[in-house]
């Protein structure tokens, strides 16, 4: 009985997260920190529900989300049955990709350069990650985060020439 409360617990703070930019309107943490902590928690518990919150983050345009939405697209890539929502994500949103959804997309990709059977991607999508890339790679933020390093580990797993 307990876990049933829990899990609806997780929904509502996930839903109030959507809806209100926070989890819990009383709690001090960072909502969204709260935020991938319901995340994974939920999906623990109820993979279906999670994969389902993390399409409705991908789709907020707030900006302050960032660190949330990274979470979100790295669970829904590495799931077995909502991996071709993040690789349409990646491809129709490439070019307002932030620093750490970019990252995640290419560790995904290196790590995925040795899987015995890859998921099949979508033409034009490295060519756009990359891209995107070039426009962020000067930030601040993007050596803060590593991407440097990220995405010079994922050029040379796929013998790329950029």
């Amino acid at each position: 009985m307990t876990e049933i409360i829990e899990v609806q617990e997780l929904i509502s703070g996930l839903e109030s997260y959507l809806e209100n930019g926070y989890v819990n309107a009383d709690s001090y943490e960072n909502p969204d920190d709260d935020a991938i902590d319901y995340l994974g928690k939920l999906l623990l518990k109820d993979s279906g529900y999670c994969l389902d919150f993390c399409k409705k983050i991908l789709e907020l345009s707030f900006s302050d989300g960032d660190a949330v939405k990274s979470t979100a697209l790295s669970f829904l890539i590495l799931s077995e049955s909502n991996w071709s929502d993040a690789f349409n994500y990646l491809l129709n949103t490439a070019e307002k990709l932030s620093i750490l959804e970019l990252k995640e997309a290419f560790f995904y990709f290196f790590c995925a350069k040795n899987e015995l059977e890859p998921y099949p991607v979508p033409e034009g999508l490295f060519e756009k990650l990359i891209k995107r890339y070039q426009t962020l790679k000067n930030e601040f933020d993007a050596n803060f985060y590593h991407l440097h390093e990220t995405y010079d580990a994922f050029i040379k797993a796929y013998s790329l020439d950029f």
